[in-house]
């Protein structure tokens, strides 16, 4: 500034001594006003007379030509003072009250001298700062608003600082554990101070992320770093300074500066309260509110899971609780009594209960259910519910009389009875009408007595007897390849004969047992003897493959791998031998699993084929990622493509095109010699149809084997 000084005494000098001052004033941008000691302009520049809009400024005072200043008379006498004093005023930051609102500017006010060194007036140099100082009273503004939303938000607001900063080109394992080294917490408003139960703010400096009270901060900056340093609404529960539980949700972004992680700023809300009024309202939704027992919506949720996770030899009961006669005390005793009967039954059930695993529900009005999950056996359930049914008839103590009541039970089971919720539900409710209308007390439920007993349902009990007891019988049908016409194969296919029904086709009961729990047992039981034939024909020398069909549901069971697994080695035969046929819909069905599934059965070393190929939706395009060898042609193809010209071009794509993915193509449905000879010409590969050998009991395709045209001769 001393610099500033002098160059201005200088100028001054030359303004006394030269005419020349006049135009270097005039081309300075600043205002410049020259003041004698009695405070009257003596000159001005150019800039000065733009700044009063071209008026006349010698011979006036600064109260008179800025009278919008923000007290022009002190700036009057800070002139005089600078005079006076012969001190420089310099930088005064001074507002005026302009036409276009307020204004700011810098003003240094300086004493000029003469030639023999006597002060003999006084320059005022004056810079327009206002659009600086608007900027800065706006950044002030934003930076106060900010610091008032920081300190009156109900949330806590953090920021950790990661020192030094972390590179983001690192691998993300690395930043994880720099992120749980480095970061270390700089700022916070009081609201995380009452959250951590600190005196104060300054207390909390410094302490690192991993103190922040998450119990799984590593999972926590683990998602944080993974999604882009980024974490939404994450929820966990501390204890607060006073030993309470308390749930708290945060929220938090990252700060990345050329490519490095400099810091994170957050959010954590207090949750407490809404956690506990959603529990609260979760509670009231499941549970009856008389008795405080569960309802019926968690009995469903409760059935269908202990459903969906039951073992193969697991049983488990459905017990259908109705009072018989309990309006007779609702209209002598009045309903409060009522009432206080259902509480007492409630606990009493559950104290029934309590050495048995099981759920008592109320559903409804004098409507109980209990279901149990583990049962040894049907006895089991029904022996439970002459048990509950002698604890039911106990004396009620109610409002000071004596009264007993009785009730009727249901008792449904599964998998004996049904396997899904809904058919459970309806069995046992017409086991306890049965039981109601019978005075039976308890009733298990019984076909017989239920007048809307579906043949399906039937059919789903009588098919789960008949995998245990072993009616089920497979018959085999020959595949003969083409270039040697001879067999190389058979499929096995599924026959019932049920002891009173007779033959059910297979198109009666499969469908069944697809959309029940039966449908893994029944193929677990296809695969095990289709296995154990083709291993018994192996040791009387033929060679031949098996293949056998795989639905949706089980390919889609990680089951399925294990016990192939475990069939293959039990009877040491290779992999090869075994063929899987899946259709298109099993495979479409869900892709992603179904080809992942796929390459997990083709480890084992077991063949798979494409089953009825032109029927579904997939394509060989598709087909071309999966770990299959063949494709079967659809009957329905084949058997007419002599007569249909478009069956034949579909018959002939398929071979060619499978062939050029590296497939080999089997043909179904080959009934006569002239189709056989067409496949032939056509170059598929192999066939199989009534032509060449109809599905046989084991003993009679054994015979087959050794007899016909078509067999093979022991190797």
């Amino acid at each position: 500034m001393t610099n500033r000084t002098d160059s201005i005494h200088s100028v001054t000098d030359a303004y006394q001594s030269n005419r020349a001052l006049n135009a270097l004033l005039d081309s300075m941008r600043e205002i410049v006003l020259y003041f004698d000691q009695w405070g009257v302009i003596r000159h001005a520049n150019s800039s000065a007379r733009q700044w009063r809009s071209g008026q006349e400024l010698t011979g006036k005072t600064f109260i008179e030509i800025a009278p919008a200043w923000d007290d022009p008379a002190e700036r009057q006498r800070e002139i005089m003072q600078v005079f006076r004093t012969q001190t420089p005023h310099l930088e005064s930051r001074e507002r005026a009250l302009e036409i276009d609102g307020d204004c700011w500017f810098q003003v240094d006010k300086i004493p000029t001298a003469d030639e023999y060194g006597r002060v003999d007036g006084v320059m005022v140099v004056i810079s327009d700062v206002t659009h600086g100082v608007r900027r800065e009273l706006a950044v002030k503004e934003s930076e106060a608003r900010y610091r008032a939303y920081i300190a009156n938000s109900s949330d806590a607001i953090w920021r950790y600082d990661i020192c030094p900063p972390i590179d983001t080109r690192l691998p993300q394992e690395t930043q994880i554990e720099l992120v749980l080294k480095r970061a270390v917490l700089a700022e916070c408003n009081e609201r995380l101070v009452r959250l951590y139960g600190a005196s104060s703010a300054s207390d909390l400096m410094g302490l690192p992320i991993y103190h922040n009270g998450s119990p799984n901060i590593r999972a926590d900056v683990s998602d944080f770093v993974h999604n882009g340093y980024r974490l939404e609404d994450r929820e966990y529960e501390r204890l607060d300074n006073t030993g309470q539980t308390i749930s708290l949700q945060s929220s938090a972004i990252g700060i990345v500066e050329s490519g490095f992680l400099t810091r994170v700023w957050g959010t954590t809300r207090d949750i407490t309260e809404k956690c506990r009024y959603l529990a609260r309202m979760e509670y009231l939704a499941n549970h009856d509110a008389l008795t405080s027992l569960p309802n019926r919506s968690v009995l469903y949720r409760a059935m269908n899971k202990a459903i969906k996770e039951r073992a193969d030899a697991q049983k488990m009961a459905l017990l259908l609780i109705d009072l018989d006669r309990f309006k007779e005390i609702n209209d002598t005793l009045g309903h409060l009594a009522g009432d206080k009967v259902l509480k007492q039954l409630g606990q009493r059930l559950q104290e029934m209960l309590s050495e048995t695993k099981g759920l008592v529900t109320r559903l409804g009005g004098d409507e109980f259910a209990i279901f149990l999950p583990n049962l040894r056996n049907a006895q089991h359930a029904a022996l439970l519910a002459h048990k509950l049914l002698d604890s039911i008839s106990l004396v009620f103590e109610v409002e000071g009389l004596r009264t007993e009541i009785s009730a009727s039970i249901g008792v449904a089971i599964c998998p004996d009875q049904a396997q899904d919720v809904s058919t459970l539900m309806r069995f046992a409710d017409v086991a306890m009408y049965r039981a109601k209308t019978g005075l039976q007390g308890v009733a298990v439920y019984d076909s017989a007595f239920d007048p809307h007993s579906p043949k399906r349902l039937e059919l789903m009990g009588a098919l789960g007897r008949a995998i245990r007891e072993n009616q089920l019988i497979l018959h085999f049908q020959p595949k003969i390849c083409l270039s040697s016409n001879r067999v190389y194969g058979f499929e096995a296919l599924l026959r019932w004969n049920h002891p009173e029904l007779g033959f059910i086709p297979p198109n009666d009961f499969v469908p069944i047992a697809e959309h029940s729990n039966l449908i893994y047992p029944l193929t677990l039981w296809v695969l095990e003897n289709g296995i154990r034939h083709c291993k018994h024909w192996l040791q009387q020398g033929f060679q031949i493959s098996m293949a056998m069909n795989l639905s949706a549901r089980n390919l889609l069971d990680d089951r399925i791998v294990l016990d192939l697994k475990r069939l293959l080695r039990e009877y040491d035969l290779p992999g090869y031998l075994v063929e899987l046929e899946i259709t298109e819909s099993t495979i479409m069905a869900d892709p992603g699993r179904a080809e992942a599934a796929l390459a997990r059965i083709n480890r084992l070393g077991v063949r798979l084929s494409v089953d009825d190929f032109g029927t579904g939706y997939s394509s060989l395009a598709y087909l071309k990622r999966l770990p299959v060898q063949t494709l079967k042609i659809d009957s329905s193809f084949v058997r007419s493509m002599l007569n249909d010209e478009q069956d034949e071009i579909i018959v002939n794509s398929t071979i060619h095109l499978a062939h050029n993915l590296g497939l080999r193509v089997v043909a179904e449905g080959v009934e006569s010699p002239a189709v056989y000879q067409k496949l032939v010409d056509l170059g598929c590969d192999e066939a199989q149809g009534f032509y060449m050998g109809r599905p046989l009991p084991a003993l009679e395709a054994e015979r087959w084997l050794k007899e016909s045209v078509w067999g093979l001769c022991p190797t």
